[in-house]
């Protein structure tokens, strides 16, 4: 029998072969003992490097290679490497790798600085949506989300420092990695010197490769004098997966938050040593299980029962994060609560066992009644066994899952549904018409999205006053809304602010919306909660409740312990105060004279019914459950209890989005006057409507 290393005794100085290949752990534990040596050793042993000869072969022939590599093959730490180390990077040139996540970026970047043995934001640098670690001169292999790649197309169309791009985990299929597959085509066309890599877990080789597959009429030159072949290279990349013994329920479960508790508990009482990994759907779910871990484990009177529970999602500090990635101490069990995030875009080393709960948080829209969801609905079988494969990475592991055997068969669906064919359009339509590209229905997308959110979207954005009557953007509002890296509506507002002379609180509002939440709320402390927001509230409703505690939290001089003190969330403030200095520099750069409106809140108020128009409510007449109709649809509506106008009921209402429980309920409310609406979108609020609301 093999001797395993146990987590959190002394690394051995070679890893034993049969251990998979070690992607991501902290600084601290890779440089300490047995420095650059053993990187290169540990890089030799992941799968992936078996095929470097044959991944360098191919990116040199074939304008697109498709590779097909599980998660933990290494693919995505070391081919950017490697086409560095072939000159790929050579005289200025800079090769991108695409991440549908922004965890998974900074990861996945820090992680091959180290590698090399360089400064992150150097030679290796990311950027993220708010955040750019890289040097213009000195930058060579550059990790970015696909929505960032994206908006770099509008400096530069053809992007032409690259001169290779690797979408990564493109199976996930996000709305950013679909369009951006699409525009790649485009590009290629134009640059056929352009190589791309696509990599995915799971994908369907071949129909990616029928999609990059183009007929060219001068085919003749194919593959001669350097020009490239253009019919797509398939290369499949095995991982190094021991086998999962999986276990289903008998019976389902009421609770899926309380299951994975209980089944984390047995596993830690019965079953030898070996970090856990637990798949919930969002960063509530995670924090509640969390705490719900840790009391448990404190009720079996061992306050230290060996166990480090440790939440992953996405909005987690740096240091949360490298808590995640550093060897469990000795003698303890990690036990890592995460989102799908860990299902392919992170590989966390020492996991042994699995528990799914059968769920993930989707976004579903439905253009009818123009209400878009984050549904908690089932994971699919593609899904299920990426969760299965994590636990066999390390040694033969087990998979837990929170259903039954009946249900993964009979009901589970083969694939999940690309994220463009369930979602609102409008950010996406405005991308596409930035970058020039005006015939949205011809274009070339791997998945089409349904006619009817395409309509609702140009039709949203029409009374935004982004397009113009042939659906081109307008001048200056169009090009302005495109340039701020935000949703439509919100960068609406931040126009809007300016002429009303409230940029600076508006700009405040929207980074604070750009955030998860600023509160901090822990279980069992609702009441305390409750009380600390009633500090800040404000009858205008949250957007000024929140600029309250945005000036509190500076009048505290950004104080940590004011911030427990009031139930806010020390971490998302530093994000805000991040998020809204990037916004200002927008702001300026087009053109927006950034000002404050003192204590005018009618005029903040305002500037948000300018860009939320769409999503007003009226309270219904005679309804004592706080019942609000939406303007557009008259959807049925209540507002959130976390929301501090929750039981006010103001008469009219905003609201910045919607959530779906047992009822549509409205976050982040603010109450308007109704003639602001007509004044903001006189032709979006058809005349029988107008009747309904009081001029």
């Amino acid at each position: 029998m093999a001797q395993f290393w146990k987590p959190g005794t002394e690394r051995p100085p070679l890893l034993d072969d049969e251990e998979g290949g070690i992607l991501l752990y902290s600084a601290s534990s890779a440089s300490s003992g047995y420095g650059f040596v053993s990187i290169e050793k540990q890089r030799q042993r992941l799968p992936v490097f078996k095929y470097r000869t044959s991944i360098l072969y191919l990116v040199e022939t074939h304008a697109t290679t498709i590779i097909v590599g599980e998660t933990g093959s290494g693919k995505t730490t070391q081919i950017p490497q490697y086409l560095k180390e072939a000159g790929w990077a050579d005289g200025g040139r800079v090769i991108a790798c695409t991440q549908p996540r922004r965890l998974a970026v900074q990861a996945v970047a820090s992680r091959v600085a180290e590698e090399m043995g360089v400064k992150l934001g150097e030679e290796v640098g990311y950027t993220i949506r708010f955040e750019d670690l890289t040097d213009r001169d000195l930058t060579r292999i550059k990790f970015l989300t696909d929505g960032v790649l994206l908006r770099e197309m509008m400096d530069d169309p053809l992007l032409t420092k690259y001169s290779v791009i690797m979408v990564d985990e493109a199976h996930e299929r996000s709305i950013s990695t679909d369009i951006l597959l699409g525009l790649l085509k485009k590009i290629q066309r134009r640059r056929p010197e352009l190589r791309l890599v696509i990599a995915s877990a799971t994908i369907e080789a071949k129909s990616m490769a029928a999609f990059f597959h183009t007929s060219k009429k001068h085919r003749g030159l194919e593959g001669g004098d350097g020009v490239p072949k253009t019919e797509p290279a398939i290369l499949s990349v095995e991982g190094r997966g021991f086998n999962v013994q999986i276990f289903y329920v008998e019976e389902p479960v009421p609770d899926y938050i309380q299951a994975a508790v209980s089944t984390v508990m047995s596993i830690h009482d019965q079953e030898p040593m070996g970090d856990i990994l637990v798949f919930l759907t969002g960063q509530d779910d995670i924090e509640a299980a969390v705490r719900l871990l840790t009391e448990e484990a404190q009720n079996n009177g061992k306050p230290s029962s060996g166990l480090v529970v440790l939440p992953l999602y996405s909005g987690l500090s740096r240091a949360e994060q490298d808590l995640i990635f550093s060897p469990t101490p000795r003698g303890k069990r990690k036990v890592v609560i995460s989102t799908n995030i860990a299902e392919t875009s992170l590989t966390l080393e020492g996991v042994v066992y699995v528990v799914d709960s059968g769920f993930s948080k989707q976004r579903f829209y439905n253009p009818i009644s123009d209400i878009e969801n984050l549904v908690v609905a089932p994971i699919s079988k593609a899904s299920a066994r990426q969760r299965a494969g994590r636990a066999g990475r390390v040694r033969p592991g087990k998979c837990y899952r929170l259903y039954s055997e009946e249900h993964f068969v009979k009901e589970m669906s083969a694939e999940g549904i690309p994220e463009i064919q369930r979602s609102n359009l409008v950010s996406c339509v405005i991308q596409l018409k930035a970058l020039g590209i005006d015939n949205i229905l011809g274009f070339d997308w791997p998945a089409s999205p349904s006619p009817e959110a395409m309509i609702r979207a140009l039709e949203v954005l029409y009374s935004l006053g982004v397009l113009d009557d042939d659906a081109k953007l307008t001048s200056p509002t169009g090009f302005q809304v495109a340039e701020i890296p935000l949703d439509p509506m919100i960068s609406k507002m931040i126009l809007a602010s300016n002429q009303l002379g409230c940029s600076e609180e508006i700009i405040t509002i929207a980074a604070i919306l750009s955030i998860q939440s600023i509160w901090f709320s822990v279980r069992g402390q609702q009441k305390e909660l409750d009380e600390a927001k009633l500090r800040f509230a404000a009858a205008e409703g949250d957007h000024v409740t929140f600029l309250n505690v945005y000036k509190g939290f500076l009048q505290s001089g950004k104080s940590s312990k004011w911030c427990h003190k009031n139930f806010v969330n020390y971490h998302a403030m530093r994000k805000v105060i991040e998020i809204r200095e990037q916004l200002r520099r927008i702001a300026q750069r087009i053109g927006i004279v950034v000002k404050s409106c003192e204590s005018d809140m009618q005029v903040v108020r305002k500037a948000v019914t300018a860009g939320f128009f769409a999503n007003a409510c009226n309270l219904e007449a005679f309804s004592h459950s706080g019942m609000y109709k939406t303007v557009r649809s008259s959807q049925e509506v209540y507002i959130h209890p976390s929301s501090v106008l929750f039981r006010v009921n103001p008469k009219w209402v905003i609201y910045h989005s919607l959530v779906s429980t047992d009822r549509q309920y409205m976050r982040n409310v603010i109450s308007i006057d109704p003639s602001w609406l007509i004044e903001a979108a006189p032709h979006f609020y058809q005349h029988q409507r107008l009747n309904s609301i009081p001029h």
